[in-house]
């Protein structure tokens, strides 16, 4: 099965041209970099989407027209020329469409750039919408789901291989560094994201930033990773490595039964939210099981973001996993379960994992073990 988004392209867009009607408008105009890729197949930047009635205009620039039409064959698109403007180009397409009434992404379009394609059609009217291609793409296709799934592959694999060459002398850097390039030599384009790397103390830090910090005079490590497919798609997953075998060797005394303690917490949370999903449950629902469990353990306040978040062509998207998220799942959700537990001066565990909602629960698409015992750094 191809892994390339643009196959379902022409049906995506017809889904959203769907909801001119219900907005009472002629036209949308797309201008998120995610939005026009899912919309279009088009992995460029600095690009808008016109979806109208009848035609779908890609108004793009002279860099990227040969990667247009490999990308997206037989999409009318309009180059820019030097000369001119991304939105004089725009507003042309506009006018070659004869629409009057535009929805536009409030957003992602600036504010500056509003009043500038205002002045350019005055004749037109502005609708500011929100989440329209999001909505969409908060279900997943059958050629998304697997193109996440590649992107989880070449996570584990990059993060198995960087299990057995960990040593105690490496820095929070080192292991970030490693690891981005075992992803990379295992197909991916890139890191997802910037990758966390937190040892001992530098784990309370939910978004640590790797340091020159050395893992081998701590007790454990948090390693938050994903890899981004070459079709765009992302993984995002956290695992917390046992290094006590470290610790000791460095003459540290830190018990491991802290570590055993709070990683319990945690894992017990994650199943706890696991076992809630289903298709017609509220997001608040699977991150209220989780939060409770901490919280009735008495670290409710050291838990101070959301379960978890969507993935997709964006790392962070919709549905979003927090209280009063009142998204209501349905099968072809894909997103993050991430429980976590933060004390200063300790250190912080979290487990995160990717989950599929399908006809009659979930999914866990991740495959590393959840368990500290199969986690240890020896």
């Amino acid at each position: 099965m191809s892994l390339n988004p643009h196959i379902h392209a022409d049906a995506r867009r017809d889904r959203l041209r769907a909801r001119l009607a219900q907005d009472g408008l002629d036209a949308y105009l797309v201008s998120g970099v995610a939005n026009v890729t899912y919309l279009t197949g088009f992995k460029g930047e600095a690009s808008h989407l016109l979806v109208s009635k009848h035609r779908d205009i890609l108004v793009s620039d002279a860099r990227f027209t040969e990667q247009i039409k490999a990308e997206c064959p037989g999409l009318e698109t309009i180059i820019r020329p030097p000369t001119k403007k991304t939105l004089d180009m725009v507003a042309e397409a506009v006018r070659s469409i004869k629409a009057l009434s535009i929805g536009f992404e409030s957003q992602v379009l600036t504010v500056f750039d509003f009043e500038s394609i205002k002045e350019l059609l005055p004749e037109c009217s502005w609708l500011a919408t929100r989440d329209r291609v999001e909505s969409q793409r908060m279900v997943k296709d059958p050629l998304e789901i697997e193109a996440i799934k590649a992107a989880i592959q070449m996570a584990q694999d990059a993060f198995i291989n960087l299990n057995k060459l960990i040593l105690p002398s490496h820095t929070e850097k080192n292991v970030a560094d490693e690891l981005e390039r075992l992803m990379r030599s295992m197909g991916a384009q890139n890191a997802a994201f910037p990758i966390i790397v937190a040892a001992g103390a530098n784990a309370a830090l939910p978004h640590a930033i790797p340091s020159q910090h050395r893992i081998g005079n701590e007790n454990l490590l948090l390693v938050d990773w994903g890899a981004s497919s070459p079709s765009g798609y992302k993984s995002d997953l956290t695992r917390v490595l046992d290094t006590h075998a470290f610790g000791k060797k460095a003459g540290l005394s830190g018990s491991k039964d802290k570590l055993l303690e709070i990683y319990s917490v945690v894992l017990r949370a994650q199943k706890a939210a696991f076992e809630t999903i289903k298709p017609g449950v509220k997001a608040l629902d699977v991150d209220r099981a989780a939060r409770q469990l901490i919280s009735d353990a008495g670290f409710g306040d050291y838990f101070g973001h959301g379960l978890g978040h969507g993935i997709g062509l964006q790392i962070h998207e919709a549905p979003w996993f927090r209280p009063g998220s009142d998204t209501i799942l349905e099968p072809g959700m894909v997103f993050t379960l991430e429980p976590g537990i933060y004390l200063p001066g300790w250190g912080g565990v979290r487990i995160e994992d990717n989950i599929l909602v399908t006809s009659s629960g979930a999914q866990y698409l991740t495959g590393i073990s959840r368990e500290l015992e199969d986690n240890i750094i020896s």
